[in-house]
């Protein structure tokens, strides 16, 4: 699931950086300060509801929009949003929406779009 969404995000674009558990994730938005972070709620080592937490709780991450990407349940998502996300994006998901959701999150967030660098 985590290179077809590295895959899908970067085709139009979008610089992806990807960890494969919530340490590595947070560890990553501390040091990379993305424009928005997609964050499992199922992880290993750490879960998404402790990592959104954790950002939420940093003042060098608390500004960086999080939407959640879960295919766990309606209470998990409802967690996640209560703890900070600004939404979230039900799994599975359709490939051919998912970059068009990645950008309505950003428009809404930072006021811009997306669009690949000049060739």
């Amino acid at each position: 699931m985590l290179s077809t969404l590295v895959e899908l995000l970067g085709a139009p674009g979008h610089t992806v950086v990807a960890a494969e558990d919530g340490r590595r994730g947070l560890a990553l938005a501390r040091a990379e300060h993305p424009d928005l972070i997609l964050l499992d709620y199922h992880m290993p080592g750490m879960d998404g509801l402790a990592v959104v937490e954790a950002l939420k709780g940093d003042v060098a991450t608390r500004g960086t929009p999080v939407v959640a990407f879960t295919s766990g349940t309606a209470a998990d998502a409802n967690r996640m949003i209560k703890a900070g996300c600004i939404g979230f994006i039900p799994k599975p998901f359709e490939p051919a929406a998912m970059a068009g959701l990645v950008a309505g999150f950003l428009r809404a967030t930072v006021g811009r779009e997306r669009r690949a660098p000049p060739r």
